[in-house]
């Protein structure tokens, strides 16, 4: 009897053991993130933004790309300027060199933010912070397309070219968008860029911009009291000011930074201002870069003290107006899946890289990709804003690889895309 008792017990314990184990399986189980997709795309975004920028041809960003593109199994190719292109070949009877009318997803590698401490990031479960991070969002962005295609999920009519730039676009003495323009193959029909911020945010007119530094020194030796790089600084702000204000509403001039430094308990004998010149017009926006250039150059008259303040002007950066009407039908569709992800839609005038393409006739904007603030030390990502802006790419990118991206998509049409997408 007492034997029969024990082999009952022994079989109790061991199921309610063998229960208990399965209970504590099911509570402790590792919960399987909700956005895989946007997970990775985030995960590239803090690697690449680990990576020091800027460089020479932004060769380790480039590498670090490279590899995951090698790990996917997709050709791209390096210029000698370290631009780094991927050609995803499309749905074809017949493979060709290159498609007619392929699509052109571009961003920029570069970073000006990066910080050996800040850009190592920081994570919880509602922010991403990292120096530089939102810089980053754009070639992450352009991975997680490239790993779209490899996996089969996004398939098109047409050849798609991602365009991972090591050159400034806006590099007044450099062409970023040379190798698409210049030959008639690889013309695109439509172009998106891809940046960080913000997710929403349309460029409904691109305006023209030029950024202009401005160095006033002193030449030959000033007393110990004298001041006149300073007094001629201030002085030239003011001039500056009313020079812009002479054009109207139609040219708007921003200072970005204005600085003078001293050394040797001395007072300051040189001195920067940065500023920014913006409007939708070309010749006046030359014509206001020409009379800025004028008056930098007499603001050393007449001589001040013992020393004469000479003053250097030099464009930083240019990005030419673009023309609206040329990518009506690319706003128009990128409004239309904007409303189905429900992302609220802002539009604002800006200057913008895709008006370089746009004012040569091609359909082009660009679009961000999450939401979040660019501080000054670094930068606060909405980690829940990612998985939105992934999709807004992706379905854009879709809807332009099988229909003509010159005019907007008809909504029956769309429609029947859309279903094929999230099937």
């Amino acid at each position: 009897m007492m034997n029969v008792l024990g082999f009952l017990k022994n079989i109790l314990h061991r199921g309610l053991g063998s229960l208990s184990g399965r209970v504590a399986r099911l509570f402790y189980r590792p919960r399987k993130p909700a956005f895989p997709l946007a997970d990775r795309l985030l995960a590239d975004a803090f690697r690449l933004g680990q990576i020091p920028s800027p460089t020479a041809h932004e060769k380790d960003r480039a590498v670090f790309v490279a590899a995951r593109l090698r790990s996917l199994e997709l050709p791209y190719t390096v210029d000698e300027a370290g631009n780094l292109l991927v050609q995803l070949q499309s749905l074809r009877e017949e493979p060709e060199d290159i498609s007619p009318s392929p699509l052109l997803v571009f961003t920029r590698l570069v970073s000006e933010r990066w910080n050996s401490l800040e850009s190592l990031g920081k994570l919880d479960l509602q922010y991403a912070r990292g120096a530089g991070l939102a810089d980053a969002l754009g070639p992450a962005a352009l991975l997680s397309l490239a790993e779209a295609h490899a996996s089969g999920r996004l398939s098109l009519n047409r050849d798609l070219f991602l365009f991972f730039s090591a050159i400034h676009f806006d590099d007044p003495y450099g062409d970023a968008f040379r190798l698409f323009t210049s030959d008639p193959r690889r013309r695109p029909s439509a172009a998106i860029g891809v940046q960080g911020f913000m997710l929403g945010f349309l460029t409904s007119h691109t305006l023209g911009s030029y950024r202009v530094e401005i160095t006033l020194a002193e030449e030959g030796r000033g007393g110990k009291d004298s001041n006149a790089a300073v007094n001629a600084l201030t002085g030239t702000a003011g001039k500056l000011g009313e020079t812009a204000g002479s054009f109207g509403d139609a040219l708007s001039m921003y200072i970005r930074r204005i600085e003078a430094l001293s050394a040797f308990s001395r007072t300051p004998s040189e001195g920067v201002l940065e500023l920014d010149l913006e409007s939708a017009d070309k010749a006046l926006l030359e014509d206001a870069l020409e009379k800025i250039r004028k008056t930098v150059e007499g603001a050393g008259e007449p001589d001040t003290g013992d020393s004469r303040v000479k003053g250097l002007f030099r464009v930083v950066s240019f990005i030419p107006p673009g023309d609206p009407s040329v990518s009506e039908g690319l706003n128009t569709l990128l409004l239309d899946v904007m409303k189905e992800l429900r992302i609220k839609p802002e539009e604002e005038a800006k200057p913008d890289p895709s008006s370089f393409l746009s004012a040569l006739g091609i359909p082009a904007l660009s679009v961000g990709i999450a939401s979040g603030r660019e501080g000054l030390s670094y930068d606060t990502v909405e980690v829940a804003s990612i998985e939105k802006g992934r999709q807004l790419l992706e379905r854009l990118v879709t809807l332009l690889g099988t229909d003509p991206p010159g005019r907007a998509v008809p909504g029956k049409r769309a429609a029947l895309l859309r279903r094929k997408f999230r099937g």
